[in-house]
């Protein structure tokens, strides 16, 4: 009998107890989690598009649509000042390959200056002094794009994500099971929540 009790003792001491947290996972249609990947929700597996975004997420929608737009301004933004300045870089390195050396004498100073003074018009200009301007007034357009473009670009990206955490947050599977059986660690008890 004390071998028996003994047996039995050491059974329920070894059963393990294990719980298991689910995670979010979604209980619409789909089926699934909605994450952020780059500038794009992805519900289950399905990209959430203009054309497919008011039949999978009809509830965020309207804030989805506004969010998504702000994401898209501000890509285009930056997009267009990143581009006027790699523009600006490309012409200025032109303008300093094709440019002739600096003056080194008096005479080549003034000549230069001579040169500089009888400029009427701006095609008057030597190719080279052409892509030197262009290069400066091309730098100093692209920063208010930039300027305005990142920091919105910020904004909507976190908001993407906020709304992709709200989503999951409202579809949570709520469900709590008490299971008995083999688990990870041994036979026993797992409550999964």
């Amino acid at each position: 009998m004390k071998k028996m009790l003994l047996v039995v003792l050491f059974a329920l001491a070894t059963v393990c107890a294990s719980a298991q947290y689910k995670g979010d996972v979604a209980v619409d249609s789909l089926g699934g989690i909605m994450v952020k990947k780059g500038g794009t929700l992805v519900l289950d597996g399905v990209k959430v598009r203009g054309h497919n975004a008011e039949t999978m997420i009809p509830e965020y929608y309207d804030r989805w649509r506004k969010v998504n737009l702000g994401y898209n301004i501000g890509l285009g933004l930056t997009t267009t000042g990143c581009t006027l300045f790699i523009t600006s870089a490309a012409a200025y390195m032109y303008a300093r390959n094709n440019a002739p050396a600096p003056p080194s004498t008096w005479a080549e100073l003034v000549e230069f200056y001579e040169h500089i003074k009888s400029i009427d018009s701006y095609r008057d200009f030597m190719p080279w002094e052409r892509a030197l301007i262009e290069s400066a007034r091309l730098k100093y357009l692209s920063f208010p794009f930039l300027v305005a473009g990142i920091p919105t670009l910020c904004v909507y990206n976190s908001r993407l994500k906020q709304l992709a955490t709200d989503y999951n947050e409202g579809h949570r599977n709520q469900d709590v099971s008490l299971s008995f059986g083999g688990q990870n660690n041994g036979i026993g008890f797992a409550l999964n929540f």
